[in-house]
C-alpha cells in the first residue's frame, strides 16, 4: 500500500478509456461536487450516492490510507476504481498509532484531501503559510497525535472541446478561531488570483470549519481569540460575507473594512491579511446562513461549513445530497455549472454585495430587537419593583 508523506501526491487513474475518451465533448453542464466524507466510515454509502450523482469532477476531504480506524484500506484508491475516474489526493497527515487514541481514532496510515475527475488532470499542492494548530506537537492533547500540516490540493482538469478548470479542494483548521481561518482563507484568495490570469475558470471547494459560533463560540477548543465574543449577533459564515467576501479589488488593494474590524494593538489583522483579504471573483449560490452543511450535539452546533465557490463559472443548478448525515457527518454540496464570459464575474460581485449587505441588516434588526427585549424587560422589573414598594408602603400607612 502506497504511504505517502504529508504534503505528497498519489494519483490512481482507473479510467475506462476505451468507453469513453477523456476527449469526448460533455453535451451538458458539468456536474461538480464538494464533500467532506468523514474519513470513510461509511464508504459504501459515500461510493453509492457518488455513482447515483455521475459527476465530472469531485473535491473530496477526509480521504483514509491505511487507518485502523477505517479498516486499514486505501479509500482513496477504491473511490477511483469503483467509481472509474482519474483522482489525485494530497496527503495532509500521518496518522501515528497511538494508545492514547480510541477505536473509531485509530491511526496507522495517512490522511487528506483529494481530487477525481472523468478528465485529464495535473496536480500541485499548496502548503498553507498559515497553520494555526500544530498538529506534531500538539495532536496527542486532543486524542489525535499526527505529523503534517494543512494543505490544499489544487488540480488543473483539462475539460474536453472547453477551456481549463482549476480546482481548489482544501480543508482548514478545526481548531482554532476566525483568526486562523482567516489566514488560510487568504492563502487561498491569493493563490486564486495569481492562477487567474491564465486559468480563469476555477472552483474552490472544501470543508472551511465556520463554525466559531452559536455554542462553538464558548469552546476555547472550538473557537479561540476575542473574534469568538467580537462576532455576538452573527455567525462566522456572516463575518466572512461580510468582513471578506463582499471585499473586491475594485474597492482597494487593502481591506480597510477587516482593518475597521480589528482589534487593536498586536491582536490587529497584518498587513499581509489585509492584502490577501479581496475576493477575486469567488461566488458561492449557497445560502450562508440557511443551507446548513454540518450539525452536532443534537443540532446545537449547526453551520455552513463547507463551502462550493466558483470563479467564471455560472451555476445552472444546485442542491445538496446526504441531507440526513447517514453517510457523512457533512452534506454533500453538488453544483451544475458552465464556462462563462468574464462578464459574470460583475454579476457575481454585485450578487455577492448585495448578500452581505441583507444579512448585515437583518442582524442590524436582530440586535435591536434583541435590545428592546432586554429594556422592556428591565422596565418592567423596575416597574414590579416600584409596585411593589407602593403597595408595602400603602399597607404600612394603613
Amino acid at each position: 500500500m502506497d504511504l505517502a508523506l504529508p504534503g505528497e501526491i498519489l494519483t490512481y487513474d482507473c479510467r475506462n478509456k476505451t468507453e469513453r475518451p477523456a476527449t469526448a465533448e460533455i453535451p451538458r453542464p458539468l456536474r461538480v461536487v464538494q464533500w467532506n466524507i468523514e474519513r470513510g466510515y461509511q464508504l459504501d454509502a459515500v461510493i453509492s450516492t457518488l455513482e447515483r450523482l455521475d459527476a465530472d469532477i469531485l473535491c473530496l476531504q477526509e480521504i483514509d490510507i491505511g487507518n485502523e480506524r477505517s479498516g486499514g484500506e486505501n479509500h482513496g484508491q477504491m473511490i477511483a476504481q469503483r467509481l472509474g475516474l482519474n483522482g489525485g489526493i494530497a496527503i495532509e497527515f500521518q496518522e501515528l498509532r497511538s494508545p492514547c487514541r480510541d477505536v473509531a481514532q485509530q491511526g496507522g496510515g495517512i490522511h487528506g484531501n483529494a481530487v477525481y475527475s472523468k478528465f485529464d488532470m495535473s496536480f500541485r499542492v499548496i502548503d498553507h503559510e498559515h497553520q494555526p494548530y500544530n498538529w506534531p506537537r500538539d495532536g496527542a492533547l486532543l486524542g489525535e497525535p499526527r505529523t503534517g500540516r494543512r494543505c490544499t490540493l489544487v488540480a488543473e482538469i483539462s475539460v474536453p472541446k472547453r477551456p481549463p478548470v482549476l480546482a481548489y479542494s482544501a480543508h482548514f483548521e478545526c481548531f482554532t478561531g476566525i483568526i486562523g481561518r482567516t489566514g488560510q482563507l487568504c492563502d487561498l484568495l491569493l493563490d486564486s488570483r495569481d492562477a487567474a490570469v491564465k486559468r480563469p475558470h476555477q472552483i474552490i471547494f472544501g470543508d472551511f470549519n465556520t463554525f466559531a459560533h452559536s455554542l462553538a463560540r464558548f469552546s476555547p477548543k472550538y473557537a479561540n481569540g476575542w473574534y469568538r465574543f467580537r462576532t455576538l449577533g452573527m455567525s462566522e459564515p456572516e463575518w466572512w460575507m461580510k468582513n471578506i467576501l463582499s471585499w473586491y479589488p475594485e474597492d482597494g488593494s487593502v481591506n480597510s473594512r477587516l482593518d475597521e474590524e480589528g482589534l487593536p494593538g498586536d491582536l490587529r489583522f497584518s498587513n499581509e491579511i489585509l492584502r490577501s483579504a479581496i475576493n477575486p471573483g469567488w461566488y458561492d449560490p449557497f445560502d450562508a446562513v440557511k443551507d446548513i452543511t454540518i450539525s452536532n450535539h443534537a443540532g446545537w452546533m449547526t453551520a455552513k461549513a463547507d463551502w462550493a465557490f466558483v470563479r467564471q463559472l455560472s451555476v445552472a443548478r444546485h442542491w445538496m445530497e446526504n441531507r440526513d448525515f447517514g453517510a457523512s457527518d457533512h452534506r454533500c454540496l453538488v453544483l451544475e455549472i458552465e464556462h462563462a464570459h468574464p462578464e459574470i464575474l460583475d454579476e457575481h460581485m454585485k450578487m455577492t454585495r448585495r448578500i452581505a449587505l441583507e444579512l448585515e441588516r437583518k442582524r442590524t434588526s436582530k440586535l435591536w430587537a434583541w435590545c428592546s427585549l432586554a429594556a422592556a424587560t428591565v422596565l418592567s422589573c423596575v416597574a414590579i419593583k416600584l409596585a411593589r414598594s407602593s403597595m408595602v408602603s400603602r399597607i404600612a400607612g394603613a
